[in-house]
C-alpha cells in the first residue's frame, strides 16, 4: 500500500505501509515505531514501470529491438505510442502561478477557461478552443449569439482509434466537465463538445527539379499539407498556435501555395478538393461551426493530378472538374387509367 506523506505518518506497527515518491524515485519504509521496518537481511524486490517522456512517442515500425532483446529475436510496433509525456518545467510551473493570480481558479473571461480546462488532471488535452456566447445547437449560430452560454471544444492529444482525428469519448469530456463545473459562475452555462470532422480528399498533380527524388518531394508535400490540415498543432499544449482554425474554409489555392513551397517543387499543375456528400471537385470547401477538415485521401503524382474517383474509390458520377454539374433524374409520367 502507497500512502501520502512522511514514512513516520504512517499507521503505527505492525502495519506493513510505505511512501514513494514516484519522482525522485524513493521508497521510504516505516521505523517500527510507526509502520513495520524491514527485517534485518531481507531481500527487497520491487518492479516498476517507466519511460522516456514525450521521446518515447514514436510512428509505426520505430521500435526495431531493446537491449534485454535475446539474440536472434526482432520486434516491432505496428501502431504508434502514445501518452508519453515530460514533466513540467519550472518556467512552465512559473507561469502557472501567475495564471492563478489572475483567474483565482474562477471561469470568468475566456481566457480563464483556456486556461483552466488545460489544467485538468488525468486528461491529455491536444487543443482546446473557447467559444463564449456560442451554442452549437442553436443552429444557424455564430459566436455572440447565445449569451450567457461558453462552448468548449476538445481535442485530445492522442487517439489510438483514429490518430489523425482525434475525438474525446464521454470519459474524457467528464473529466473535464467535472473540473470545471464547480469553477464556472452559477449563471453560465457551459457545454463541451467534441470536433465534428469533414472528410475532403485532395490530389495533387506537380513537377519536380531536375535532379530531386520524386518519391522524396512526393512523401515531402503530403506531409506539408497534412500538418497544415491537422486539428492539432505541432506541439500541443497552453500556449501552442496552429491547428486548422474553426470556421475556416478550406482553399484549393491555399494548399497549392503551400505544396509549392516545398523544396524539390517546380510547379504544380493543378490540385483537385472533393469534400464528402459532393459529386464534383470544388475551389472551396466550408467549414462550419465545429466542423474541421479530415483527410481521407490524398495523392501526390508527378504530372497531371490522379482522377478523384481512383482517389475516392467510388463513382462520382459526371464530371470531375469544377463547375455546375447536370444529373438525369427519372420522371414516372402521369396517365389515366
Amino acid at each position: 500500500r502507497s500512502l501520502p506523506g512522511r514514512a513516520t505518518d504512517a499507521p503505527p506497527k505492525p502495519s506493513e505501509v510505505y511512501v514513494l515518491d514516484a519522482e525522485a524515485g524513493v521508497l521510504y519504509c516505516g521505523d517500527g515505531m510507526r509502520g513495520m521496518r524491514p527485517p534485518r537481511g531481507a531481500v527487497m524486490r520491487a518492479s516498476y514501470k517507466y519511460g522516456a517522456g514525450a521521446a518515447g512517442n514514436v510512428g509505426v515500425g520505430a521500435i526495431k529491438g531493446g537491449p534485454a532483446l535475446p539474440s536472434g529475436l526482432s520486434t516491432t510496433n505496428p501502431v504508434r505510442t502514445w501518452g508519453g509525456a515530460d514533466a513540467e518545467r519550472t518556467v512552465d510551473g512559473e507561469r502557472q502561478i501567475s495564471r492563478y493570480l489572475q483567474h483565482r481558479d474562477r471561469l470568468v473571461t475566456a481566457a480563464d477557461f483556456h486556461t483552466i480546462a488545460w489544467r485538468t488532471p488525468s486528461v491529455a488535452l491536444g487543443r482546446v478552443e473557447v467559444l463564449p456566447a456560442f451554442h452549437p445547437d442553436l443552429s444557424p449560430n455564430e459566436p455572440g449569439d447565445a449569451p450567457g452560454v461558453v462552448t468548449l471544444m476538445l481535442i485530445p492529444r492522442y487517439d489510438p482509434l483514429q490518430p489523425d482525428a482525434p475525438t474525446p469519448d464521454r470519459l474524457f469530456l467528464d473529466a473535464v466537465c467535472a473540473y470545471l463545473d464547480p469553477r464556472r459562475l452559477v449563471t453560465t452555462e457551459l457545454v463541451l463538445r467534441k470536433p465534428t470532422y469533414k472528410s475532403i480528399w485532395i490530389s495533387v498533380g506537380l513537377d519536380i527539379v531536375s535532379g530531386a527524388s520524386a518519391a522524396t518531394v512526393r512523401e515531402d508535400v503530403k506531409r506539408a499539407l497534412l500538418t497544415m490540415l491537422s486539428p492539432l498543432p505541432e506541439l500541443p499544449g497552453p500556449d501552442a498556435t496552429g491547428g486548422w482554425p474553426l470556421r475556416k474554409a478550406v482553399l484549393d489555392r491555399e494548399l497549392m501555395a503551400v505544396a509549392t513551397r516545398v523544396p524539390g517543387v517546380l510547379l504544380v499543375n493543378d490540385l483537385m478538393l472533393l469534400a464528402e456528400g459532393d459529386v464534383a471537385a470544388a475551389e472551396t470547401i466550408p467549414m462550419r461551426g465545429l466542423e474541421l477538415p479530415r483527410v481521407l485521401g490524398i495523392s501526390v503524382a508527378v504530372g497531371e493530378p490522379l482522377p478523384l474517383e481512383q482517389l475516392r474509390g467510388g463513382a462520382l458520377g459526371g464530371s470531375q472538374r469544377r463547375g455546375r454539374q447536370v444529373l438525369p433524374v427519372p420522371a414516372v409520367i402521369e396517365e389515366c387509367r
